[in-house]
């Protein structure tokens, strides 16, 4: 304290911090205001509330539940694939070995025959026949004996070996003229019109023929069953028009389903193992 001076005269003379400084060459920093702005409360960066934080975790519990179900859906499908893939190629396996099988029970029958190579060329010829074990009676058309062979081996000739889809189509129609065919009302016979051909072909093929191949069939039909068919004409009414059919009788029709030949192996040279000749004979036992 300056002697003679009050107190109040005093703390006027005092120097200043700033002053100080300034005349001792000393910078001063400038007081931050960070740390004030940052203890200051922001109200946008507050905390969400109990009950909000609280609904979100439920919602993407929710979601997480879903996704859980459509992963175990997923699994769930990718094990029936798998299951299916197995089946399918155990099934595929047995197949071949059943084939197998009945391909070397077929070699080993005692008799076996096939059909004549001017019948198979579909030029509706006949041949003398001979050989047939006693119990099974002989082919009256070659239709008659494709339709009492295996379809595999009639399917195997016709078709991989010569080309003759529609042949084959005839005989399966044939084959199945329970299916297909019209009955005559009397019971005495059954017919095929062309709508009845359009009709077992669209089943044979699973899909509609062009007209040509409707034709093609009808032809092969005429050709192979030989004796055993008829082509006719036919009127319900006479408000209606003549409608062209081919007509078997049930008798014969019943006997083409009768599997006489199943056993027995169609051979490329017109001839069977054993050295047993193809029988094509009439129903009443006189040659065709």
């Amino acid at each position: 304290m300056a002697v003679g001076l009050s107190l109040e005269e005093v703390d006027e003379n005092v120097v200043s911090d700033e002053d100080f400084a300034a005349a001792m060459g000393i910078d001063v920093a400038e007081p931050s205001t960070s740390n004030a702005s940052a203890a200051e409360p922001d109200s946008e960066q507050q905390l969400p509330s109990r009950e909000t934080m609280w609904a979100v975790i439920q919602q993407q519990a929710r979601q997480i539940d879903v996704l859980e179900e459509r992963v175990d859906e997923l699994q769930a499908d990718a094990e029936k694939a798998s299951t299916a893939r197995k089946e399918l190629a155990a099934n595929a396996h047995e197949a071949k070995e059943n084939a197998k099988t009945a391909r070397e029970t077929s070699k080993a029958a005692t008799a076996k025959v096939s059909q004549l190579e001017a019948e198979i060329e579909d030029d509706g010829e006949s041949s003398n026949t001979a050989g047939l074990p006693g119990s099974v009676d002989p082919a009256t058309s070659p239709l008659d004996l494709y339709a009492n062979c295996s379809p595999y081996q009639v399917k195997k000739r016709l078709v991989d070996e010569k080309n003759k889809k529609n042949s084959w189509r005839a005989v399966t129609a044939a084959r199945r003229w329970d299916e297909v065919a019209t009955r005559r009302k009397n019971g005495s016979g059954v017919f095929w019109t062309r709508a009845d051909l359009k009709a077992a072909i669209t089943a044979i093929d699973g899909e509609k023929p062009h007209g040509t191949t409707i034709t093609r069939v009808w032809n092969a039909l005429v050709e192979l069953g030989g004796s055993d068919v008829t082509v006719k004409e036919r009127r319900v009414s006479q408000k209606q028009e003549t409608v062209e059919i081919v007509a078997m009788d049930m008798a014969t029709a019943e006997a083409l389903n009768e599997m006489r030949y199943h056993e027995f192996d169609l051979l490329e040279n017109g001839t069977v193992t054993g050295g047993v000749t193809p029988v094509v004979t009439g129903r009443d036992g006189s040659e065709v």
